[in-house]
């Protein structure tokens, strides 16, 4: 009767030390793809902050451009708005090359904090592209008729 036990302990410790090493691999991959996956998160997150932030300054430009009177002269807040749009994307350089630095040994929370920051700049930034656009519209209207009510003195 003792040989049984010990036949069965020879065959279940070896089949449980596989499935707990298994159960680590599973639990080391899977953080490791969280890992990766908030990274592209990152990358496109400010690839995408970046193409925002230069449509802004487009944007401003024309609508800038649409209130001046002398097109060689900035107009009042443009430099600042320029400045302003300057500033986010040194801003947005410098964490790009804390992630080409850093991000590989950046403990997740950390990451997943950028992913959340970067997400609500982006939130943030839309938000005032299309107040922007619904201003540019306001502002293209009133010059259209401004133009038509002096073409029809």
């Amino acid at each position: 009767m003792t040989a049984l036990p010990s036949t069965l302990l020879a065959i279940i410790l070896p089949a449980l030390v596989a499935v707990l090493v298994c159960v680590l691999i599973v639990v080391l991959l899977a953080r490791q793809m969280r890992h990766q996956r908030a990274l592209r998160t990152l990358y496109l997150e400010a690839d995408g902050l970046e193409h925002d932030l230069k449509e802004c300054r487009t944007r401003l430009a024309r609508a800038h451009a649409s209130m001046s009177i002398n097109p060689n002269q900035p107009t009042a807040g443009e430099t600042d708005a320029r400045h302003a749009i300057d500033a986010a994307l040194r801003e947005l350089l410098a964490h790009r090359l804390w992630l080409r630095d850093e991000a590989g040994n950046a403990n997740q929370r950390d990451l997943d904090a950028a992913v959340s920051a970067i997400g609500k700049a982006r939130g943030a930034l839309g938000r005032q592209l299309q107040e922007l656009d619904s201003a540019q519209r306001a502002l293209e209207t009133a010059v259209r008729e401004k133009i038509e009510d002096l073409s029809q003195q």
